[in-house]
């Protein structure tokens, strides 16, 4: 079954659209999982799918019968999901085959990221998989991992990892451009998801003088008690903590209530400077009337993406390298893996002759004898067919297969069901 990816990033969408599209992600993904129990045909066009959903990009990773029937339903689920943004629809971008696997390996290490080379989307893949233990096929599982596989390559032995870049480190040094030095300053977060998790350690490295959390669900409390030097703001505290805040962090996951004008205006009424605000939530936390707010700074995903710096020449070579290695190596196994119904019936036809063969040695012979005679032919046949299995998996990948399983029927009559 042919691999396909239907999705967009921030390369054809802006923050809002996606976080739009990540809001209505499990509902996406669940659409396509009721469309392939509910199949009746024998290979439904889906097998299974992957979805990864960030503040970056929204895809639909398929393991799909067909190319044109794959990237329809995946269409087919979004439209359903937002009947009235057909523009979202239309952005969206679609890769097949090998440029699947190359999408996912560039995208797994940071190199399609609004910030380039960012650590935090090796993780997200790998949540990605973690949450779609139920929907994704073997080949999927294998291309995830191989993909964290070549993404561990490039944060270790590359000097793009080395950098450590993310969006809250972007987003925190223009927040020090405008405003000075984080150093001794206090600091709010709001949201405790793992995006926040980045968001106080990049704080601490830059010697936040104190950090407080405030989560709308209830989970400030688990949240500090598991970050040092972290603080929960109590629920009906926000306020207080708004206004004592030299530094604003929002990130939330999409669907939070935004903090409204008349709620950041009141915390604010007695600050005598700019509140600075890094709002790293796709969906935007504050209405565009608090953004307008003279006595605050905001800081959106777009903005940080336009001023997101490049990476080093040479450290994107190598990481790209490091990638096209990546991709090599998985291409050369999965191509092999095509030889194995070929293989798989031959060793069958092998072994249901070493079981004939057996058992008239157990009716003819000793039992001594007839295992030495058994434990012979097994060993014969497996040095015999270990060149053809070899010669197989050769063939599969310079596109000579069917020739060798013509020649197998020819030969001995063997049929291989499926390839």
């Amino acid at each position: 079954m042919p691999l396909v990816v239907v999705g967009a990033s921030h390369h054809q969408l802006g923050s809002e659209d996606l976080a739009t599209l990540e809001l209505h992600g499990p509902h996406i993904a669940a659409s396509l999982t009721r469309s392939r129990r509910s199949s009746t045909a024998a290979t439904p066009v889906i097998a299974g799918h992957v979805l990864l959903a960030t503040c970056n990009r929204f895809e639909l990773y398929l393991d799909s019968a067909s190319f044109h029937g794959g990237v329809e339903a995946a269409l087919a689920a979004v439209r359903a999901a937002l009947p009235d943004r057909l523009d979202v629809v239309d952005a969206m971008q679609v890769h097949a085959g090998e440029s699947v696997v190359e999408h996912l390996f560039s995208v797994a290490c940071g190199l399609d990221s609004m910030v380039v080379g960012e650590a935090q989307i090796a993780g997200q893949v790998r949540a990605a998989l973690a949450a779609a233990q139920e929907s994704a096929t073997p080949a999927l599982r294998r291309l995830f991992q191989d993909a964290l596989t070549t993404a561990k390559a490039v944060a270790t032995d590359t000097e793009l990892g080395a950098s450590g870049r993310s969006l809250a480190s972007v987003g925190l040094d223009l927040v020090e451009q405008r405003h000075g030095r984080m150093q001794g300053r206090r600091a709010l977060v709001v949201g405790t998801g793992d995006f926040a998790g980045v968001v106080v350690a990049e704080l601490a490295r830059r010697g936040a003088g104190h950090v407080e959390v405030y989560s709308r669900t209830g989970r400030a409390e688990a949240f500090a008690a598991s970050h040092p030097d972290v603080d929960a703001v109590p629920a009906g505290g926000l306020a207080a903590a708004l206004a004592r805040a030299d530094v604003l962090v929002l990130c939330s996951r999409p669907g939070a209530e935004p903090l409204d004008a008349p709620t950041v205006a009141r915390a604010r009424a007695g600050a005598t400077e700019v509140l600075p605000v890094l709002d790293l939530s796709t969906s935007g936390e504050l209405t565009p009337a608090a953004c307008a707010l003279v006595h605050v700074d905001v800081l959106t995903l777009d903005e940080i993406g336009a001023h997101a710096p490049d990476e080093h020449a040479t450290a994107l070579v190598a990481a790209q390298e490091t990638v096209e290695r990546g991709v090599a190596a998985y291409l050369h196994v999965e191509e092999g893996r095509t030889a194995a119904p070929a293989v798989t019936a031959m060793r069958s036809y092998v072994s249901q002759i070493i079981a004939r063969e057996t058992e008239l040695a157990i009716r003819r012979h000793p039992p001594e004898t007839a295992e030495a005679i058994a434990r012979s032919l097994r060993r014969v046949s497996g040095a015999l067919l270990h060149t053809p299995s070899v010669r197989a998996a050769e063939l599969a990948r310079t596109g000579g297969l069917d020739d060798y399983v013509e020649a197998m029927h020819t030969l001995f009559g063997i049929v291989v069901e499926e390839r």
